[in-house]
């Protein structure tokens, strides 16, 4: 099962670059359900995102370059379903880690979660320039779903706090599973 960490760190790499953002701006914006059926999963977030893929990874992205802060939701099928293995689902999640370990992230600390009967994790990284990461994997039979938010420290911390909360917490599956 060694080929998920690579399968993953790969697909986590080229899917989650650290993103250079600017400044913070505090801007009013739409927030507005984004429903993807073919993804299975349906979320709010300030716009519209930009779909692309890579490597087996569904992402959908949308980049605040004023409020220096990227939204995201991505999607990648397994090779097997996890379920309650321990050990499999722990494989997922340490791909995650070391693909922002490749990126320079370091995990600064994780908590378990779950969506629905669904297991998953919440990760938090710190990464190079002054950014942070906040990700939130959950694995659904044999898709594994990658929410996260990167944003500078101070965003994080202040700012953007509520956006950051209201976007992870929206998220939903959608369709049957």
């Amino acid at each position: 099962m060694r080929g998920w960490q690579l399968v993953l760190g790969v697909a986590i790499l080229i899917g989650s670059p650290v993103v250079e953002l600017r400044s913070a701006v505090a801007q009013e914006s739409l927030w507005k359900r984004f429903t993807s059926q073919r993804g299975g999963f349906s979320v709010v977030m300030p716009g519209t995102p930009k779909e692309r893929k890579e490597n087996g990874l569904t992402l959908f992205e949308l980049i605040r370059d004023d409020e220096s802060v990227r939204y995201s939701v991505g999607y990648l099928d397994l090779p097997v379903a996890p379920g309650t293995d321990k050990r499999l689902q722990n494989e997922v999640y340490e791909g995650v880690r070391k693909g922002a370990a490749k990126d320079q992230g370091e995990l600064v600390s994780f908590r378990t979660i779950q969506l629905n009967r669904f297991p998953g994790r919440e990760m938090n990284f710190k990464l190079p320039d002054e950014m942070v990461a906040k990700w939130r994997i959950y694995l659904v039979n044999r898709r594994a779903y990658f929410v996260n938010v990167t944003t500078t420290k101070d965003n994080q911390e202040q700012g953007l706090s509520t956006s950051i909360n209201v976007f992870l917490n929206s998220f939903r599956l959608v369709g049957r599973r």
